[in-house]
């Protein structure tokens, strides 16, 4: 995770002085910080972490549960709410944020 640690903050640099990329700068920069603090580069918490990253965070995480990788299963659906629920309890994902994402994917199956 240290190589990741310093890709992130050298992805943030590397993009400072490209003016089309400003607004997403913070999102780059904190997509690894966690609710709890425990998070990196800066070790911010809660809705010290900018909204789009948090917001970036809870679908990326779903993605990457969902998906299958070399190393690991995907997961079913109701698996991974349980897992994302758990770990926002936890204090590594914004609870309400988890809650509203599966709300919205419940109503857009249930709309379908």
């Amino acid at each position: 995770m240290g190589n990741h640690e310093a890709a992130s903050r050298d992805r943030g640099n590397i993009c400072k002085p490209l003016k089309s990329l400003r607004l997403v700068l913070p999102i780059i920069r904190h997509h690894h910080e966690h609710a709890d603090g425990s998070g990196y580069p800066d070790g911010i918490k809660a809705a010290e972490i900018p909204l789009l990253p948090r917001i970036l965070q809870v679908v990326d995480v779903y993605d990457a549960l969902r998906t299958e990788r070399p190393y690991k299963p995907s997961l079913a659906h109701d698996q991974t709410a349980q897992t994302m629920r758990e770990e926002a309890q936890q204090g590594l994902w914004d609870a309400e944020l988890v809650n509203e994402f599966f709300g919205m994917l419940l109503a857009r199956r249930e709309a379908a």
